[in-house]
């Protein structure tokens, strides 16, 4: 029985009332962390199959608070004061994200400061008793409730890959096929015929284990009562998702003997997914065997003396302060980012010109064959629809063809590029450097003058002039270099390929992809865009990594202001506050 003192101070809300001071605090906290759940919500809808999850997350949380209801309401909650420090906290280190250097721009870093926010409301308004139920569901909601980087996943998917590759490998042997493997890549052998099929992150399985370990954690927080047998479940998430992968590679490969086309498109989806059931039943399997395990006495249900929601002292100042304190916030930062002149969100712009446009010919050169086109798989390997693969040789044979590669991507603040570095490694080349090499290209620069009308950060731009004003070709800013390793093949005997790779980023070059963040993502730019230029020989033994660059600089000179053409010219692009539409450049 509760003496007076606490029934003077431990107040009943209405849901009512409480239901309107949620929607005041979710108004204020969305108005700070806009740019981020927006991209969120993104994310979640353009890349379904990857992040497509994180839309229900948040109602799986809130599931598992509905569960444990009993338990919050049998105490009035009591504020906690520490919450307000982890609110500021919060706050502060999304701003310096988002106002700070370009290097701290990142999904998951600011995504780290709106966890602690959220952290930090429901102490303070709830208290650490309530804490000791919440914590689980605000933990499960931080971790699988946003998209994870392409620059945290690349090493891991990376490894998921040459799993699948090995095990599927392995798994067509044992069914009695004759398969070869090459990197990411197992060919395999029937009826005289040969079926390569590539492993592309798209089959890494990194999908698989994400969703089997937001699946794995729910079902061991819900089915399972002790805590050795969570995280046995939880640990197991990852050889299932694994083992159901390389099963999912292998009926790939194996459709693919009959029809080429099943490894790719719509219907490599439609498999990952039919995969998904049988998956799920092994997992329901394992949680039947880790429930018979032991004999569980009956659970005796607690007794709940009331269901109303209860607060020490008043409920309305908790939420009226938390409510203040993200509304200030959202002014002050709405008033820095217009003062700093930052541009949370880059608008994508795209290239003038469709890559295809490009020359067929030029000095000592010609184009061979039809540019080669990339099924649904390697498009979604690269990361763009927008490229050129073309391939050209010398027309007087003394030198060996070039293929050239042009990607061009923009708006994706996290995007990782895809370098040779990795993506010639999947393909079952092995570098005979541990690491590239960055060498500075003689391009020839005697025809650029200087423009008279346009500069960036007060250095004019260098141009090639034509016979008209709007011939006049803007050339990038910096020093031109290729980054550049030399490979090896078991399959090309004495071969070598050199594979070698430059950026143009926001108007400005660079070899080197962790610095593309930094041009194309300057905080005052309203637009970014980068675009990967890259060039590959294969050549004999003797072909040499000078003679390559000799090769590519002579190459460059003159292509280059052809693909300055087709990419946007910066001045007209910062000039400007509207989108390009990217129907009339897809190639």
């Amino acid at each position: 029985m509760r003496n007076g003192k606490d029934d003077q101070t431990n107040r009943a809300v209405k849901p009512q009332r409480l239901i309107l001071w949620s929607v005041a605090l979710a108004v204020a906290f969305g108005w700070v962390f806009w740019d981020f759940l927006q991209r969120q919500f993104r994310f979640a809808i353009e890349q379904q199959a990857d992040w497509g999850h994180t839309l229900i997350i948040p109602f799986i949380s809130g599931y598992f608070v509905w569960i444990c209801r009993d338990k919050l309401l049998q105490e009035p909650f009591r504020r906690a004061r520490f919450g307000l420090l982890l609110i500021v906290i919060g706050i502060g280190w999304y701003s310096l994200c988002a106002l700070g250097p370009i290097s701290m721009r990142h999904h998951n870093l600011m995504g780290a400061g709106v966890a602690s926010t959220i952290g930090g409301i429901v102490l303070f308004i709830f208290g650490w008793r309530a804490m000791r139920y919440l914590w689980f569901p605000l933990l499960y909601l931080f971790v699988f409730g946003q998209s994870i980087s392409d620059r945290f996943m690349e090493i891991v998917t990376f490894k998921l890959q040459d799993i699948a590759s090995f095990g599927s490998y392995f798994g067509l042997s044992l069914l009695g096929l004759e398969v070869t493997r090459a990197g990411n890549t197992i060919e395999i052998f029937y009826d005289g015929s040969s079926y390569p099929l590539n492993i592309a992150e798209a089959c890494s399985g990194m999908r698989m284990l994400m969703a089997f370990f937001a699946l794995g954690v729910a079902m061991a927080y819900t089915g399972l009562r002790y805590t050795w047998q969570r995280l046995i479940l939880v640990v197991l998430a990852i050889p299932t998702a694994v083992f159901v992968n390389v099963l999912r590679v292998m009926t790939l490969g194996l459709l693919s003997i009959a029809d080429s086309g099943f490894a790719a498109g719509d219907f490599h989806t439609f498999v990952g997914t039919v995969w998904l059931i049988p998956a799920f039943l092994i997992y329901l399997g394992i949680v039947w065997i880790l429930k018979n395990l032991i004999i569980e006495d009956d659970e005796i249900e607690e007794e709940v003396l009331d269901n109303e929601i209860r607060f020490v002292g008043s409920s309305s100042s908790g939420f009226f302060i938390a409510v203040v304190i993200l509304a200030i916030s959202a002014v002050v930062f709405q008033i820095s980012v217009s003062s700093l002149n930052v541009y949370l969100h880059k608008n994508p712009i795209y290239p003038r010109q469709n890559f295809s446009v490009l020359p067929s010919k030029i000095d000592g050169w010609e184009r061979v064959g039809d540019d080669i086109r990339f099924d649904a798989a390697g498009v979604e390997s690269l990361g763009t629809e927008l490229y050129l693969s073309r391939t050209y040789f010398s027309t007087d044979n003394l030198l060996p063809p070039v293929q050239l590669h042009i990607a061009y991507y923009t708006g994706q603040v996290d995007a990782v590029p895809h370098v040779p570095d990795r993506c010639m490694v999947a393909g079952g080349f092995a570098p005979l450097t541990s690491e590239p090499i960055t060498i500075p290209l003689e391009i020839d620069q005697s025809s650029w003058t200087e423009d008279m009308h346009e500069s960036l950060d007060g250095i004019p731009y260098r141009v090639i002039a034509g016979s008209e004003q709007e011939d006049i070709v803007r050339m990038p800013f910096g020093d031109f270099e290729l980054r550049t390793t030399e490979f090896s093949h078991p399959e090309f005997d004495d071969d070598r390929v050199f594979a070698g790779y430059f950026f143009v980023a926001n108007g400005k070059v660079t070899a080197y992809p962790e610095r593309i963040r930094l041009l194309a993502f300057d905080r005052s730019s309203k637009h970014a865009y980068y675009c990967k230029i890259q060039f590959t020989i294969r050549g004999k033994y003797n072909f040499t990594t000078e003679e390559f660059i000799k090769l590519v600089s002579g190459f460059t000179s003159d292509m280059l202001p052809s693909i300055m053409k087709c990419l946007p010219d910066w001045p007209e692009v910062t000039a400007s506050n509207t989108t390009l539409s990217p129907k009339t450049t897809r190639n």
